[in-house]
């Protein structure tokens, strides 16, 4: 346990955006993961996925990536709120599952919602901060995690990660 801790330590004085690799999607998303990519294709009730997943040794990462244009329904704002509230409850649907915080993030052309929530997996408090990006007929979820006692180490990878996103038709080089 002593040697986990000073490894965690370690990497929180490595500078911030060391090996850092910089995800291009053909979902129209782009993002920074601190190593290599797993992509996942999935389909759910019609809707096809892409799911892009990572973590280090102390957080997990993901981004669901799901296409709605094969849908009947419109994806306007209303519409866009009620996925939103489907999404956030199934995110916060288990027993030991507390909703933390929840905002919306001002965009000019999207919705992006960000909840932050805890639940308890194999007796550790984990915390989890998620948003839901809705644009045009795609529907991101981006997602960090960790063991709530390194939440220091998640918040500043949350603030990489979460900062790193792009969509390169709307900025074709990264902030």
């Amino acid at each position: 346990m002593l040697i986990i801790k000073l490894m965690l330590l370690l990497v929180t004085l490595l500078p911030q955006n060391n090996g850092w690799q910089r995800i291009q999607t053909k979902q129209h998303i782009s993002f920074l993961f601190p190593n290599k990519a797993q992509h996942i294709k999935n389909t759910t009730k019609g809707i096809p996925s892409d799911i892009y997943q990572t973590k280090d040794l102390a957080c997990v990462f993901g981004v669901v990536c799901s296409d709605f244009s094969n849908q009947p329904v419109e994806m306007n704002q209303t519409n866009a709120v009620a996925l939103y509230e489907q999404l956030r409850n199934g995110s916060v649907d288990m027993e030991s599952a507390i909703l933390k915080n929840e905002q919306t993030i001002p965009y000019e052309n999207m919705l992006i919602k960000e909840i932050e929530y805890s639940i308890i997996k194999d007796k550790y408090e984990m915390t989890y901060f998620k948003r839901f990006i809705f644009r045009d007929k795609m529907v991101y979820q981006i997602t960090i995690g960790g063991k709530t006692r390194l939440l220091d180490i998640l918040k500043k990878e949350r603030e990489i990660f979460f900062n790193s996103i792009y969509f390169p038709e709307d900025n074709p080089t990264p902030n």
